[in-house]
């Protein structure tokens, strides 16, 4: 989908006339493409690139456009042969009856002479009839013929033509070109450091460790308890203070310790010496 409708080409000298036909095209609803602060006279990139954003290119050849010692003529030289290059893109008009050169001398041009702020030409009935067909758009020189009051007629026409600009319909909006991809240097990069922290164990290995460590204690807790019962003889009770190591004999008994091994047969009764005499 283009851009513009119409891009048009003139010269400094010949802008007055330009803005008038863009007035009018305009009012017709053709999007109209003209610069008109332009003073440079060699093609800038954006003029090569409005150019090729337009469905038609219309130069207003002049006796200015055609005088080759102007500088201002070689812009409108230069677009008008880019124009050319491509097929169904150039339109030409004469705003007066100067040739141009070739090979544009061989090419239609609509004659514009003559055509003011309230007239128009023959030449311009037919420019519009082109860009109406370029367009898709019919009869439109049927809506130049009515009279500003005939608001009658304009009405059927807009009935009859219901998808035409005219008609308050909007053209799709031009898609803007993909941007060209800038080339980007090759990095390598090292791949992100990845930190593993360290997994805590699991609730039931935890859980057998203590399992095993209360069963040892209660083992080790047995074996004391055990050891503790052998070393004390049944039915001796354990003197105070000794631990239970040193036993308490019943009366009348002595040790077994104290004996000697004299006198560990059966003791004999010996004399009975009185010492409770004075001497």
């Amino acid at each position: 989908m283009a851009r513009y409708d119409v891009f048009l080409v003139s010269t400094v000298a010949d802008r007055e006339k330009a803005e008038l036909i863009a007035r009018r095209l305009r009012a017709l609803k053709f999007k109209v493409r003209l610069d008109k602060k332009r003073e440079h006279t060699t093609p800038t990139p954006r003029d090569y690139r409005d150019a090729d954003n337009s469905q038609s290119v219309l130069v207003l050849w002049s006796k200015s456009a055609c005088d080759t010692s102007n500088s201002d003529s070689d812009w409108v030289h230069a677009i008008a042969h880019h124009a050319r290059s491509k097929p169904g893109v150039l339109l030409q008009s004469g705003l007066d009856k100067t040739v141009p050169d070739e090979p544009f001398n061989d090419d239609k041009r609509y004659a514009l002479s003559g055509m003011g702020p309230r007239k128009l030409v023959g030449g311009y009935f037919e420019l519009v009839d082109e860009l109406g067909r370029r367009d898709g758009r019919k009869d439109l020189r049927a809506w130049l013929d009515l009279k500003p009051s005939d608001k009658d007629g304009k009405a059927a026409w807009l009935e009859a033509h219901p998808t035409d600009p005219l008609a308050g319909v909007k053209k799709p909006a031009a898609t803007k070109p993909a941007p060209v991809a800038e080339k980007v240097a090759m990095r390598i990069e090292a791949p992100p450091l990845k930190m593993t922290p360290p997994v805590p164990p699991e609730p039931q290995a935890l859980d057998v460790g203590r399992i095993m460590l209360t069963a040892v204690g209660l083992v080790i807790l047995a074996m004391l308890v055990m050891s503790a019962s052998l070393g004390t003889q049944a039915g001796l009770p354990a003197t105070a203070g000794a631990g239970g190591l040193l036993q308490e004999c019943p009366a009348g008994q002595i040790p077994d310790y104290l004996l000697d091994d004299a006198s560990r047969g059966t003791l004999e009764p010996g004399p009975i010496t009185d010492d409770t005499s004075d001497d």
